[in-house]
């Protein structure tokens, strides 16, 4: 990945989700609310079990009023932050779950949703920025997509910023300042602001 933060989950946080887990297009996903439209999360290399995306996700349903989804991005194998070690993993990791393949499931996944929504939002951490911006660089995908939001990306390349087709918000400061805060008061505080920019964003373009 782009830098050591990448790896990082930040402080531990406790939550219980109030979701719940249904397949779409064959893809296992985190499902919350019961909007007419839709918000889709693409994730970072914890993958869609994490529990701070899902309650972010949840607070993105309870506060726009949307329907939220996370698509499983790599096969039941996330990085595990629980294994010794586990940064050791990371080149074979990678290979085994490349972009590429993470960008296949983001296409599957909207071409089977849309339609069934008034509208549809994306947005993506990390590893899961990559999906976003491959979603509104190509011209059949989106058409699909209202608007979305990048949060500490990774894996840009600059010639894809001359592409992009619809609106789209970055949040940027600290490497997974969003998702993962470190739970000093600096990056709690940072995260909080970026968690409600994309929430008004949001809410601007459903």
């Amino acid at each position: 990945m782009d830098s050591s933060h990448c790896t990082d989950p930040g402080a531990q946080q406790t939550y219980q989700s109030q979701g719940h887990e249904e397949s779409i297009a064959e893809i296992n996903t985190y499902k919350i609310g019961q909007g007419k439209s839709a918000i889709v999360l693409f994730t970072d290399i914890f993958g869609y079990s994490f529990i701070n995306a899902r309650k972010l996700a949840d607070r993105f349903a309870e506060e726009t009023g949307t329907t939220v989804l996370i698509p499983e991005l790599f096969h039941g194998d996330p990085v595990n932050p629980n294994i010794p070690n586990y940064r050791e993993s990371m080149p074979d990791w990678l290979k085994k779950h490349p972009i590429s393949g993470a960008c296949e499931i983001a296409d599957k996944f909207l071409s089977t949703i849309k339609g069934h929504y008034q509208s549809i939002q994306i947005i993506g951490f990390c590893y899961g920025a990559k999906p976003v911006v491959y979603l509104i660089t190509h011209a059949e995908l989106s058409s699909t997509i209202k608007a979305a939001i990048v949060g500490h990306p990774s894996r840009l390349e600059k010639q894809e910023a001359e592409q992009i087709k619809r609106p789209i918000l970055f949040l940027c400061t600290a490497h997974g300042f969003i998702v993962r805060p470190d739970g000093t008061p600096q990056v709690n505080e940072q995260s909080e602001k970026a968690v409600q920019d994309a929430i008004e964003y949001f809410k601007k373009n459903i």
